[in-house]
C-alpha cells in the first residue's frame, strides 16, 4: 500500500480546485500565521495555544448532564455500539471535550469526503489523547439534517466502465424548503437501491452491502436516520459518536444563541461583512453571504422560512409574508426554540455554545467561510475552536497504478520518481500526456532504419566489382536487390510509424482514463464517488487503510493512496 503526498497548491487539474485561502491556511509559512492570527482565535500549529484553549474550555460551563442524556438516546437509535456510547459518561468531567466534524446526510453516505471527515475526527482525537492523557477527546459527527437541499443529499455516484454513473432518489411527497431530516424517502428508495446495486460488480462484499442498504434505507425512514445507521455500521470499530441538531432537546440547549440573534440582528451580519471586507482586501474570496437574520422559522411540516428584519421592530417571514413584532418573535423563540433553525453562519455558533468543542474538522469550503466568523464568535461571547483541515484522499485502483507505472517507464527519465508522475498528473495532466507520448514516439527509429539501409547498400555495392568480373548479368541482379532492399526498409518504416501512432493513441486514452479516476466529472474524486464502490471491490478494510495513512501523516497535504 503506497501513499504519496501532494501539496494543495500543486493541485490544478479539477475545475473546482482549492481556494487560495485554503492553500495558504494549509501551507506552513507566514500566510498561515497571518490567517490564524487575524481570522481565528487559535492556531493548531502553535503549541502554546493548546494549553490556553484547554484551560479556557475546561473552565467553561456546559449543560453536560443533559448533553449526555441526549447523545446516549440518539446514538442508541442510530445503532452505535454500546462500547462507544459508554464513553459518553466521561462527558461529566470538564476535562472531556469533542473533536467535531459534520456534513449533511447523503444517499448511501454520499461522497467519500464524509468518510474522510469522520476518520480525521477520530485520528485527531487519538492524537490529542496521547498529547494530553489527563483529558478525554470524543470524535463527534454533526449530521446537518436541517439542510433543505434534498437534491444534493439524495444522489450519489460511482464508477462504471471507466465512466461516472449517478443514482438519484426522487422526492416523495416532499414540500418545498422542507428539511432533509423531515423528508421520508418513500417507495422510490427501493428503486434507488436496485439501481445502485446493479452498478456494483459481483464480489464477495456485494451481498452484505445489499443487506446493509436494504435494512437501513427503507420507504418509511428519513435520509438522516438511514445515513446515521450506515455510518454507525461502517465505524463500528471506531469510537465515532453522532448528533442530530434537529432534536427538540438540542434546540433547548441552543435557545440562548437563537434568542440573541433575534434580539441583536443585524449585528451578526455586520460582523461577517466586516471580516469579509478584510479578507477581500487581502485577495481572498468571501464565501458566506449573511442575511439580516441568520435564522429560519420552521413550520409544522419542517419547512424553513426566511426571517427578514424590517428595522421597525417587525419581522416578516417568507414565503407567506407573515408579520411578527420583535416581542412576538422573541417570545416564540423563548417558548419554542425547536421552531427555529440556524443558517450556515449561525450553525457553528450554536455548535460551540452547546458543545465543549476542542477542534472542528473542516473541508476547504468550511475553512474558507469560518475565516469570516471570528467577530461573530466574539459577539456571542465565544472563542473559536481549533480549525483543522480534514483529510483529502484520492484512492488509486491497481489498473490506474499500472498506467502510472507505464508512464514512468516510457518517459525514461531517471530523475522522475513515481510521486512526481502523480504530481504531474494532478498539476498538469496535458503536459504529462505530451511528455509521455514524446517518450513513446522514440524518434530514433527513422535514424536506425536509415543507417540499416545505408549499411546494406554499401555491402551490396562492395560486391559489384567482384560479381561483374564473374558475370556481367549479376550486376543487374545486384541493382534489383538494392531496389528491393529500399522497398523492404520503407515497408518496415511505415509499419513502425503505424505502431508508434497506435501506441501514442493507446497511451493518451490510458491517461484520460487515469484523469477520469482522479477527477470524475472534473471534480475531485472525494467529492463524487461513494465509499461502497471501493468497499465492494477491495473489502471493508478500505476504511482501515485510510485510517492507517491518516495516523501516519498530517492533513496539510492531499494524500494519494494506491490500493
Amino acid at each position: 500500500m503506497n501513499c504519496f503526498l501532494v501539496d494543495y497548491g500543486d493541485i490544478l487539474a479539477p475545475k473546482k480546485g482549492f481556494s487560495r485561502l485554503f492553500k495558504d491556511y494549509t501551507h506552513e509559512g507566514q500566510m498561515h500565521e497571518t490567517l490564524a492570527d487575524r481570522f481565528f482565535h487559535y492556531d493548531y500549529r502553535r503549541e502554546a495555544d493548546y494549553f490556553s484553549h484547554l484551560n479556557t474550555l475546561s473552565a467553561k460551563q456546559f449543560r453536560r448532564r443533559e448533553l449526555i442524556d441526549l447523545l446516549v438516546r440518539q446514538n442508541r437509535a442510530f445503532g452505535v455500539a454500546e462500547k462507544h456510547i459508554d464513553t459518553l459518561s466521561r462527558l461529566d468531567s470538564p476535562q472531556c471535550m469533542f473533536v467535531v466534524t459534520g456534513q449533511q446526510p447523503g444517499l448511501f453516505t454520499g461522497p467519500l469526503y464524509s468518510i474522510y471527515k469522520a476518520l480525521t475526527a477520530i485520528v485527531v482525537a487519538e492524537r490529542q489523547k496521547v498529547m494530553f492523557p489527563e483529558y478525554d477527546f470524543l470524535p463527534l459527527f454533526w449530521i446537518e439534517g436541517e439542510d433543505h437541499d434534498f437534491s444534493e443529499s439524495a444522489s450519489t455516484s460511482l464508477f462504471e466502465n471507466g465512466h461516472i454513473a449517478s443514482v438519484v432518489l426522487e422526492p416523495w411527497n416532499r414540500l418545498p424548503e422542507q428539511m432533509v431530516c423531515r423528508t421520508v424517502m418513500g417507495q422510490g428508495i427501493t428503486d434507488s437501491i436496485d439501481a445502485f446495486l446493479s452498478l456494483l460488480q459481483e464480489s464477495e462484499q456485494k451481498e452484505k452491502i445489499a443487506e446493509t442498504l436494504q435494512s437501513f434505507y427503507t420507504p418509511e425512514s428519513t435520509l438522516e436516520l438511514a445515513f446515521a445507521k450506515t455510518m454507525a455500521l461502517l465505524f463500528k470499530d471506531y469510537p465515532l459518536l453522532m448528533l442530530s441538531p434537529a432534536d427538540p432537546e438540542f434546540k433547548k440547549l441552543s435557545a440562548d444563541v437563537l434568542h440573541r440573534e433575534l434580539a441583536t440582528c443585524p449585528h451578526t451580519s455586520h460582523s461577517v461583512i466586516g471580516q469579509s471586507s478584510i479578507l477581500e482586501n487581502m485577495g481572498y474570496e468571501a464565501q458566506a453571504k449573511p442575511r439580516t437574520v441568520n435564522l429560519f422559522l420552521l413550520n409544522h411540516h419542517g419547512q424553513r422560512m426566511k426571517i427578514e428584519d424590517h428595522g421597525t421592530d417587525r419581522f416578516i417571514t417568507t414565503p407567506g409574508q407573515y408579520t411578527y413584532s420583535r416581542h412576538q418573535m422573541l417570545e416564540l423563540c423563548t417558548d419554542h426554540p425547536e421552531q427555529f433553525s440556524p443558517n450556515v453562519i449561525l450553525r457553528p455558533i450554536v455548535q460551540d455554545h452547546v458543545l465543549p468543542v476542542f477542534a472542528y474538522i473542516g473541508g476547504p469550503g468550511e475553512i474558507n467561510y469560518l475565516a469570516q466568523y471570528r467577530k461573530v464568535y466574539e459577539h456571542f461571547g465565544l472563542r473559536m475552536p481549533f480549525v483543522i483541515p480534514r483529510a483529502s484522499i484520492t484512492l488509486v485502483e491497481p489498473p490506474i497504478s499500472k498506467i502510472m507505472d507505464k508512464v514512468l517507464r516510457i518517459t525514461g527519465r531517471l530523475s522522475l520518481s513515481r510521486k512526481q508522475v502523480y504530481l504531474n498528473a494532478f498539476k498538469d495532466l496535458r503536459t504529462l500526456q505530451k511528455n509521455a507520448v514524446s517518450g513513446a514516439e522514440n524518434h530514433d527509429f527513422d535514424a536506425v532504419l536509415d543507417k540499416a539501409a545505408r549499411n546494406m547498400q554499401e555491402e551490396l555495392e562492395a560486391l559489384v566489382p567482384t560479381l561483374s568480373n564473374l558475370d556481367r548479368n549479376l550486376e543487374q541482379v545486384l541493382s534489383g536487390s538494392m531496389r528491393q532492399v529500399e522497398k523492404i526498409i520503407e515497408g518496415i518504416r511505415q509499419k513502425t510509424h503505424k505502431a508508434g501512432r497506435r501506441k501514442h493513441d493507446e497511451l493518451v486514452l490510458q491517461l484520460d482514463k487515469a484523469a477520469s479516476a482522479f477527477f470524475p466529472g472534473d471534480v475531485a474524486q472525494e467529492r463524487a464517488i461513494n465509499v461502497f464502490y471501493f468497499i465492494n471491490k477491495y473489502g471493508w478494510n478500505v476504511i482501515d487503510d485510510c485510517a492507517a495513512i491518516l495516523r501516519a501523516h498530517a492533513t496539510e497535504s492531499h494524500m494519494i493512496l494506491e490500493l
